[in-house]
This record gives C-alpha cells, structure tokens and sequence, in this order.
C-alpha cells in the first residue's frame, strides 16, 4: 500500500469501545506503547476491526505535535508517544523530525524550524509525540 501520509504505524487492537455514532479503538505497538484513534461505528464494522485484529494506524506528520523531553503537563490528546531523536532535516520554513519510538518504530514530525531551534532539538534527545485521535486513520490489509 503506497500512501502519502509518513507515519503508517502497524499493531494489534486491544480494545474497542462504542459509542452512540464513534468508537475509541486502542491498538497496542511493538514495543508497548499504545495509539487510540476514534473513528465512526460504521468504519470499525466496515474495515472488520475486533480485539487481536491487525491494523494500520496512519497519521500525517504535520498533525504531530513534538515536546522535548518527557512533558510535565497534562495534555488533551489521547496519544503520546515517547521516543528518541534520531534526525532532524531543517528546510527554509519548516523542519522534518524522525522520532524512533520503543520497539524501533519510527514516526515523523514536521514541525516548523523555529520550533526546532526554540526547543535546540537535535538527534539523540528524547521528545515526546503528541497528536488527537481523531487525527489517526485506521487501515486493515484485505
């Protein structure tokens, strides 16, 4: 499967919980850490998804979020992931950050250069991955 979106993280559904027109799925990674994304009841039926499903979660790298370190807030968003700085690509505006999580799963971040500079975020630190589920597409092989 040929996608433009950068980030096609794959793992195993661990939980699903319906609501009236949504449903938070929780799909565990390769090395123990966990993406939800919310997506329509009638999406969860239509892609096949149940408990030990294999799965795609897809996000769009300038939806990510990226905080140096481990953050000392508490965030809104469902999903944060931590990992390690493995490069930085700086273009005129914006910057590209590869983050490679527990497990050696890797996830890209653009974010802005000023961001980078601001944050002195280089390879080998430790950043966290912050993004909504509401942002991560689900996928299933057929």
């Amino acid at each position: 499967m040929n996608i433009s979106a950068r980030n096609m993280l794959s793992g195993k559904v661990t939980a699903i919980t319906p609501g009236a027109v949504n449903s938070e799925v929780k799909m565990a990674l390769p090395g123990k850490q966990e993406i939800v994304a919310v997506i329509t009841n009638e999406s969860v039926d239509y892609l096949g998804l149940k408990v030990g499903s294999e799965a795609y979660a897809i996000i769009k790298a300038p939806l990510v979020v990226l905080a140096k370190g481990k953050p000392d807030m508490k965030f809104s968003t469902r999903n944060m992931l931590e990992g390690k700085v493995k490069q930085v690509d700086l273009g005129t505006v914006n910057a590209e950050v590869s983050l490679e999580l527990s497990g050696g799963v890797m996830l890209h971040a653009v974010i802005t250069k000023s961001s980078v500079q601001g944050m002195e975020l280089k390879a080998g630190d430790t950043a966290t991955a912050l993004f909504k589920a509401s942002t991560v597409i689900l996928a299933v092989r057929t």
